[in-house]
């Protein structure tokens, strides 16, 4: 099975560049990388071990990837306009498009663009960044939960995944991508809004009372809105959610470093499109509404 990489930043790179190192055969699409990753290869370091890859097979232009078998989408939805066109060398008759974006009802968007080809979400829950062109700095975790839309396309999830468990990327397979979609944001909701309000890290965050009320309220507001739109998320997983936070690697999410870096933040997709489904089912998330209003204000003055 082979896969093309389509955003090799510090997502696409790190998850791409563990299946290559693992004797798989990886295509990686980069732009602005491309000419470090041509000369110098892809550098990863990692407390999973360090790697790096001298001669990955890297690409500058969509045209001349080879076709596929898996198509890994890590690009960040704040580039999904245009996108389906950009793709279209990429995606052939059987190719699975695998979506690693964070966020909710992109793969509905994926499906209209490519009716044909196997859909499949994946949740990402690692802590990772892009140092310098080439150079990945994998901090913590890595899990990725798999999902497919389509029934029919279970077994191909769980050949995936399986080549995933064998690069050492450790993978948990689920049945409802919808679900494990609510349940990622359970964490991004609160924690990449307040990161880019409150200019803090997730340590920073988590030491302060008044700011944990906030990731709590933010955190049952989004089991309810789950709830509306046909998923159960147990409140049990609040607690759970904010151990695995003070638990991390002092951590700035990928919105926080977008904000900083002055590059437009994935609003639309992580707060506009969850707050659209929860209140077509009569649900209103009073607090995510308040948080998306402040970072839409936020990024109008950031340029």
């Amino acid at each position: 099975m082979t896969f093309t990489v389509f955003g090799t930043g510090a997502v696409g790179a790190y998850y791409g560049g563990r299946l290559a190192e693992h004797g798989n055969t990886v295509h990686f699409l980069a732009r602005s990388d491309y000419k470090s990753i041509k000369e110098n290869g892809l550098k990863v370091s990692s407390p999973r071990g360090d790697f790096h890859l001298k001669d990955p097979l890297v690409f500058e232009s969509a045209d001349r990837v080879p076709p596929s078998d898996v198509l890994l989408i890590s690009l960040k939805t704040t580039g999904n306009k245009g996108l389906k066109e950009k793709l279209m060398p990429l995606v052939h008759e059987k190719t699975a498009l695998v979506i690693l974006q964070n966020g909710l009802g992109m793969e509905d968007e994926f499906k209209d663009w490519f009716p044909k080809n196997p859909i499949l979400g994946g949740m990402c829950f690692i802590c990772s960044r892009r140092t310098k062109p080439g150079i990945i700095e994998h901090l913590d975790y890595g899990l990725i939960t798999l999902g497919a839309m389509d029934s029919k396309d279970i077994p191909l999830r769980n050949q995936i995944g399986a080549l995933m468990d064998e690069s050492d990327i450790p993978v948990t397979l689920v049945d409802d991508l919808n679900e494990a979609r609510w349940r990622k944001l359970l964490w991004n909701i609160p924690y990449n809004g307040l990161s880019v309000v409150l200019n803090s890290d997730t340590k920073t965050i988590m030491e302060d009372q008044h700011s944990r009320n906030i990731i709590r309220s933010l955190m049952f507001e989004v089991i309810e809105g789950a709830s509306a739109c046909g998923c159960s998320i147990e409140e049990s997983a609040v607690e759970k959610m904010l151990d695995f936070t003070d638990n991390m690697t002092p951590y700035e999410p990928s919105m926080k470093l977008d904000f900083s870096s002055s590059r437009p933040m994935e609003i639309e997709y992580m707060y506009d499109r969850p707050l659209q489904a929860a209140s077509a089912r009569a649900c209103t998330m009073k607090g995510v509404s308040l948080l998306r209003d402040q970072l839409y204000f936020i990024q109008k003055r950031m340029h």
